[in-house]
């Protein structure tokens, strides 16, 4: 009887084993990764030069209740970016529409380029007044909005990239405890082409 059941669970069991197997190595996927952390909501995005956008930044997963919450936006800084954006501002969305969300932020600008574009580090700090009044943990999909402009591009060569990335991503309870928000997915990859 336990011989017929070892077959039994050998004859079903593997060949779902397997079918599973297959369809990862058939669809080419290699691991899935969940994205988590505070991160650009696209991770490419195609520009008209000579324009104004905004990009939203998200905060994925957050495993405890957020009082404070800082991080810097690094602009036209990876080492094969272009320096074609424009740092305009930076407002709160709408999961900081409590009032007693404050949102500051530094800019550090390089030196400009004939286009008036610079390389740009935004040092930015969010955090809550009110005592214990953070975000909750989950999902936070529009927690900023980071307004720029691609410069007038001189050159006819399409699909010039930058970047904006995300580096020191850092947060924290009501109480002081540290809470994980490092980005799954760190660069927001911008193509730009003359209109």
């Amino acid at each position: 009887m336990l011989n017929i059941k070892l077959i039994m669970i050998v004859y079903i069991i593997l060949p779902s084993l397997f079918s599973i197997a297959q369809t990862d190595i058939s669809s080419g996927s290699t691991k899935t990764v969940t994205n988590s952390g505070l991160i650009f909501k696209k991770e490419v995005e195609y520009r008209l030069d000579d324009s104004s956008y905004t990009d939203v930044v998200q905060l994925l997963n957050l495993s405890g209740k957020a009082q404070a919450i800082q991080f810097r936006i690094l602009i036209n800084k990876a080492p094969d970016d272009s320096t074609i954006l424009i740092f305009r501002d930076i407002q709160k969305g709408s999961d900081l529409s409590d009032p007693g969300w404050l949102l500051d932020y530094n800019v550090f600008k390089g030196p400009a380029a004939s286009n008036k574009a610079s390389q740009d580090e935004i040092y930015v700090v969010l955090y809550n007044s009110k005592q214990d009044g953070g975000l909750l943990p989950g999902n936070h999909i529009d927690l900023i909005n980071v307004i720029y402009e691609v410069a007038d591009l001189t050159d006819p060569q399409s699909d010039l990239k930058t970047s904006m990335k995300i580096t020191h991503a850092e947060a924290s309870t009501f109480n002081g405890i540290g809470i994980n928000i490092t980005p799954s997915r760190d660069e927001f990859k911008i193509y730009a082409r003359k209109k």
